[in-house]
Parts: C-alpha cells; structure tokens; sequence
C-alpha cells in the first residue's frame, strides 16, 4: 500500500484514516447506491451528499489485530480501514455486513454496540474500489479507502442511524448525479458506475487513486 506522506503535500494538516463503504442494490433493473446527506453544522463537506463512511479510530486497530490472532481473519494492510467501514456502515444507517455471530471486542469499546445486535463482522465481503487523500488546504484531510458490497450480503436488519447522515435513501447512479455532491464522491461514483459494466465476477486488480501531488491533482491506478 502507497505510503499516505509520500503524496501528501506540504500542509500541516494531519492526515486521519477514513473508510467509506459503497452499497450497491441490484435487486431492481438499474442498481442504486445508498447515500445520506452530512449535517449543515459539520465542518467538514456540511450539507453534501456521501457514502456512510468515517475516520478509522483506535478500536478499529485494536480489533483489526484481535481478528487476526483469533482466526487469522485478515485483509492485510487494509483491515482496519475496512473494520472502520462496517462499523460506520453500522452506527450511520443500522445496516450490518456480518454474520449470526460473537467476537471478542474487549478491547474496542466502540464496537459494543454492533456486537449487542448478535453479528459478528465480516469485512472479507467487501471489495476496495478507490482511495483518495484530501487535497491540501482543506479544513480536514483524510487518506480514504472506499470499499462496495452488495445489499444483499448484508445483514438487513436496520435500524436508526445516530443521525450523522440525514435523508438516507438508495439513488440510481444517475439521480445520485444529481446530489450536491463532493468533487471525489462523484470521481468514485463514475468509478463505481465503470465497474458495474463488468460481469460481476470480472474483480480489477487495481483500483484508482486520487491525490494532490503539491502541483496538480491526479489519478494513477493502485495495487491493493
């Protein structure tokens, strides 16, 4: 995985790990992805349109290597960016990519709450489709990694959301289009749109990746 300061720019701002997970629903003849809309008193992106996803915190880490030396679980260098998209998945919209299950969250306190609905996590269902950092002079930066998977390899059993994303619905990749939505969040959706072209199993060995390189901004293809 590329090194996050090697293309970060000169700006003093820190740049967090995030994960966003891009659900997509084939279940009718055009396939919708789920979004909400960011609170207008949010510093960062108020009142634009996304794909549930946040910063990876230290109990994703912490659970990231539990899974590990438990089952061996692993999606290497990606784990716990993809731990931190369930579990945002999960306290944004009440959707669960798990499975009928427990798993020792002792010492990540942030994931008691998925753990309470029976589920254990199972992040191996999904599938990396992008990274991006933030471009310098931004109020926050992030090295994202956006991640798909299907609706219908969810545990559909949603509840309320904590509110951090409003007017949650599932969009057709044309009216998603239409959102207010950031410059990277429409970069991925038309990878995502690219993608669904290919037959299902047709899986890319790279994906894109977006970053500012102190002059322009740009997109090269990324192993992962």
């Amino acid at each position: 995985m590329a090194d996050a300061a090697a293309h970060a720019g000169d700006e003093s701002v820190a740049i967090r790990d995030a994960a966003c997970l891009i659900v997509i629903d084939r279940a009718q003849s055009e396939p919708r992805v789920l979004m909400g809309q960011r609170l207008a008193t949010q510093v960062f992106l108020p009142n634009k349109w996304v794909f549930p996803g946040g910063r990876v915190d230290a109990g994703d880490v912490a659970l990231a290597d539990t899974l590990r030396d438990s089952s061996g679980a692993t999606l290497g260098a990606l784990h716990h960016f993809a731990l931190a998209a369930v579990r945002e998945l999960f306290e944004e919209t009440g959707y669960i990519a798990g499975e009928r299950g427990a798993f020792d969250f002792a010492a990540c306190e942030a994931w008691s709450t998925f753990a309470a609905t029976g589920h254990a996590p199972l992040p191996q269902r999904m599938t990396p489709v992008a990274r991006a950092i933030t471009p310098p002079g931004r109020v926050r930066r992030f090295d994202t990694w956006f991640f798909e998977i299907e609706r219908s390899q969810l545990s559909d059993v949603s509840g309320n959301g904590d509110g951090e994303l409003l007017n949650l619905d599932w969009f057709s990749l044309d009216e998603a289009r239409r959102l207010d939505l950031p410059n990277i969040t429409r970069l991925v959706l038309d990878d995502i749109t690219e993608k669904l072209r290919l037959p299902q199993d047709g899986a890319r060995a790279v994906i894109p990746f977006y970053f500012h390189d102190g002059c322009v901004f740009q997109r090269t293809l990324i192993d992962y």
